[in-house]
């Protein structure tokens, strides 16, 4: 009997362990709608990108952009990455 509820618990405390971790069973952040239109001196100023598919748990497929100086997360379509690592190529930083 004291097997039975010692092997319970342990159950009981992974399925916990399952439930509250990002990989499994928790609710992805998405990007639900995108920009098309995003300025051009925010596209220079991304520091990171990432590509959200739809093939994963996400309903739509977008580029979340990481900009300097930006604190939220910007979604984007993902026609935006050619136009945004042509900016950075081609950009010349000002000389002070």
């Amino acid at each position: 009997m004291k097997l039975k509820a010692t092997s319970l618990l342990l159950l009981m405390c992974v399925d916990i362990i399952i439930l509250t971790s990002n990989e499994a069973g928790a609710i992805p952040s998405c990007c639900l709608n995108v920009s098309k239109n995003i300025p051009q001196d925010i596209l220079r100023a991304v520091t990171k990108y990432e590509m959200q598919s739809k093939a994963g748990r996400c309903e739509i497929d977008a580029l979340i952009l990481h900009a300097r100086n930006k604190k939220k997360l910007i979604c984007a379509h993902p026609r935006l990455l050619k136009i945004m690592k042509r900016l950075k190529k081609n950009h010349k930083p000002k000389l002070a």
